[in-house]
């Protein structure tokens, strides 16, 4: 410990006389190394941060805080050979010091006072300073502002009329009373532009509107005039309304022959007789008739046999025959299609119709078509993976199949077999039985699901926006494993509903989640387990029956166009064993010798569990954020349980949560674990509050600082967990602390992660050695951990 405490203590400064020398041999060299750009603003409605956008030059990057890394790779370099290494040593790691450049400087004051009065401050004025000291230069900028002009009345000019009812009925960006911001009229002009192409005016773009803004004889206020001008020939904007969908669910490549096309017609719900006895030209008039429209919904163009559902492609196509054009229509109608997964492109073109009619002065048709270029529908995926666990090996294969369209209705099929052979440890303290070669464990099992993108259910559901986007997935597996100490056979059926409720919330529900679990244990392991007194360890090693009904809700308002803010909350609930216990009372159904139900002379379980995760993301750059986030659940057995099913137990520790420990080696409470502890520590209670900053450090390698507190617990004292039980008045002394430091690399794709934890308070050592002393650090006191994405 001496020794590293000795080497930190002659690599710091090192490191910052290193920082300085690179400043000495700019100034050397006739110049001053750039170190920093500083606004200062004479209001507080004023953002520093706008105004340092627009100065120039800009400082090289540090890293660490206080080094310019790639400055000093690149004077340490630039005199040398000029070997192919160097060259890729300076292209790749290295850059050239940033100079003062007081013609930039100077240069940077024409936007920085074009910003503030396009922000209100009409008599702007900007200056600049500059410092240097020791080779090293600081510019400040500064502003002189007085009062902004205030938004005074606003006036629309719009000779339209059904254009004047839309844009009226719309709230505005623009207030009166509000501060003068050119770039807010800027995004008004945008908004009415979206809207109005979304309410059929096709033809419509920003050039129509323009503002014009009178501050003659006022004080501090600006009368804004909105202009919508007319079409260049005169008379009223257009609006649009479509004709007919063209859908090519098999539009040929380039390099595909000619072939012989088929065209379906689809007219969705309308009953044939109906529309016999209604024949329409689907003529436009000013109210469109929603309820019946003899026109085919669309169009499904195919060769060979059909492929694809009509009544399925209709539940991603949001533009329909009599519609009136809508630009957000056909964007979601082009985001559900390309995530239907079947095809490799998707373009979608609207028209007017080379014979087009116009049926009524300012209104059109328009022609929508729609290509899909198929991709593949099956596919295989083979994958290998070997573990290496505390000296304990292991390897395991799995084969993966999957359809994209199994019914013809976009379903998606999954099969999954899976198997592997490792090296556990040994529960019983027998390390000599090695059924299978080298290794004493196997497991596998067989995986198959089916997603259907709709809600499979016998009632009709209504109301669903066009944002749902549901789902139904129905899902059976089989799980075995051997080991020294047991068989386990594992049964698993389920049936999930997912649909989103809004653009910034989505339900889970499962109503069915079944799973049977058989086991058959050696003698010596069964002796064991009799010796504890926690029965949930004999429970997880004994036949049990789990039949829960689950329901999530996530709320995630991120904005990837957006830097502000955002936040996360997941909440499930999990109540489970009711159905059975209500059959169980209905006839009477045997007990054991605990005198507990069973069902086929198996005992189930009957709880109720609950937890929530909240995130809050505070973003500083495109790669800069902090993150906090705090998770609570609790599980409480009732009826025919007296203890919660081991899976369903919290835990702590690991690479999501608690880096500082091991996975499930913390807790519960004050326990302290021994030496001979054999099994996983679980609790009935979890709480945990993390906190983490992360920032880039060069191309795709990123950096995290972290600390987390927390800890699980016992609802009910157990001996076998002594000091594990919750209780208030220890609550501050039984929270476990670290802190660490992360690194990622990020490769778009996926970011994989390396997180070293330390503990800082360890609530399982004897009062007086739980907080970390750093006389005694050691490198092994780090708990390493191993993940893919970020934890949370």
């Amino acid at each position: 410990m001496f020794r590293i405490n000795r080497l930190l203590f002659i690599l710091l400064p090192l490191l910052i006389l290193t920082s300085c020398s690179v400043s000495k041999r700019v100034e050397r060299r006739g110049g001053y190394l750039l170190v920093r750009n500083a606004v200062k603003v004479d209001r507080p409605g004023i953002s520093q941060s706008d105004l340092l956008n627009f100065a120039q030059p800009k400082p090289n990057k540090r890293f660490p805080a206080f080094i310019r890394t790639k400055v000093f790779v690149y004077d340490a370099l630039r005199n040398r050979q000029k070997t192919k290494f160097n060259r890729w040593l300076i292209r790749n790691f290295g850059e050239p010091p940033v100079l003062l450049d007081t013609v930039m400087i100077h240069n940077s004051l024409v936007p920085m006072r074009q910003y503030l009065r396009n922000k209100g401050y009409f008599d702007a004025e900007v200056t600049s300073s500059y410092e240097i000291r020791r080779g090293k230069a600081k510019v400040v900028y500064s502003t002189h502002t007085s009062p902004p002009y205030m938004f005074s009345e606003i006036v629309r000019d719009i000779n339209d009329d059904t254009i004047r009812k839309i844009v009226m009925r719309s709230e505005s960006l623009i207030r009166s009373g509000g501060q003068y911001d050119a770039y807010l009229m800027t995004s008004e002009r945008d908004r009415i532009t979206q809207l109005l192409r979304n309410e059929g005016y096709y033809a419509f773009t920003s050039d129509y509107v323009f503002f014009e803004v009178d501050t003659i004889n006022k004080d501090k206020q600006a009368d804004i005039k909105l202009i919508i001008a007319s079409p260049p020939r005169g008379g009223v904007h257009s609006r649009y309304v479509f004709n007919n969908i063209f859908i090519h669910t098999d539009f040929p490549k380039p390099s595909d022959t000619l072939r012989t096309f088929d065209t379906l017609a689809w007219y969705g719900e309308v009953q044939a007789d109906r529309i016999q006895q209604q024949p329409g030209s689907g003529a436009i008039s000013q109210d469109i008739d929603k309820s019946f429209n003899p026109v085919p919904r669309f169009y499904e163009i195919y060769r060979g046999r059909l492929r694809l559902r009509p009544e399925a492609l209709s539940r991603s196509v949001f533009v329909k025959p009599g519609d009136y054009y809508s630009q957000k229509n056909v964007n979601l109608t082009y985001n559900r299609i390309q995530n239907m997964g079947l095809s490799s492109f998707v373009s979608i073109n609207v028209k007017p119709p080379a014979d087009t009619v116009i049926n009524m002065p300012g209104n059109g048709l328009l022609d929508c078509e729609i290509r899909m270029t198929r991709a593949p529908v099956n596919g295989f995926t083979i994958d290998a993976e070997g573990t290496n666990e505390a000296g304990l090996m292991g390897l395991g294969a799995s084969l993966s199949f999957r359809n994209r369209n199994i019914f013809v209705g976009a379903e998606g099929l999954r099969i999954r077999a899976y198997g592997g052979f490792e090296v556990t440890p040994s529960l019983i303290g027998d390390q000599e039985n090695t059924q299978f070669g080298i290794f004493n464990s196997l497991e596998g099992g067989l995986e198959t699901g089916i997603d259907f993108p709709t809600l499979l259910s016998p009632f009709i559901i209504k109301n669903l926006n066009q944002n749902a986007r549901p789902r139904t997935t129905i899902g059976l597996g089989f799980n075995y494993a051997i080991r020294p100490e047991y068989e386990r056979y594992l049964m698993k059926l389920s049936m999930s509903y997912e649909w989103n409720a809004s653009p910034v919330s989505r339900h889970f529900l499962a109503p069915v989640d079944f799973s049977s679990v058989s086991i058959a244990r050696s003698d010596t392991f069964t002796n064991r387990l009799l010796q504890l007194k926690d029965p949930r360890f004999l429970n997880q090693y004994t036949n049990h029956l789990i039949l829960a009904l689950k329901y999530s809700w996530i709320f995630n308002n991120q904005n990837l166009t957006d830097r502000s803010n955002f936040i996360f909350f997941r909440v499930n609930v999990e109540p489970a064993g009711n159905l059975f216990n209500l059959i169980s009372n209905v006839t009477a159904a045997p007990r054991d010798e605990d005198g507990k139900y069973t069902l086929f002379k198996i005992r189930y379980a009957q709880y109720f569990r609950t937890d929530f995760d909240y995130r809050f993301y505070k973003p500083f750059s495109a790669k800069r954020r902090m993150v906090f986030r705090s998770a609570f659940g609790v599980g409480i057995p009732y009826g025919n349980s007296i203890s919660l099913p081991f899976e369903k137990g919290f835990f702590a520790g690991g690479a999501n949560g608690m880096r500082g420990w091991p996975v499930r080696s913390l807790g519960p409470g004050e326990y302290t674990s021994q030496d001979d502890n054999i099994f996983d520590n679980v609790g009935d209670l979890w709480a945990e509050l993390n906190l983490e900053y992360r920032f880039p450090v060069y191309s795709f390698f990123h950096g995290a600082v972290f600390t987390d507190v927390g800890n699980i617990w016992l609802l009910k004292e157990n001996t076998d967990f002594p000091g594990g039980k919750f209780e208030w008045n220890r609550l501050p002394r039984s929270l476990a602390a670290d802190a660490g430091v992360g690194f990622r690399f990020d490769f778009s794709m996926f970011v994989f992660r390396i997180d070293g934890g330390l503990r800082i308070y360890n609530p399982g050592e004897p009062e007086g050695e739980r907080f970390f002393r750093p006389g005694d650090f050691q490198l092994k006191q780090i708990n390493w951990n191993f993940g893919i994405g970020y934890p949370f």
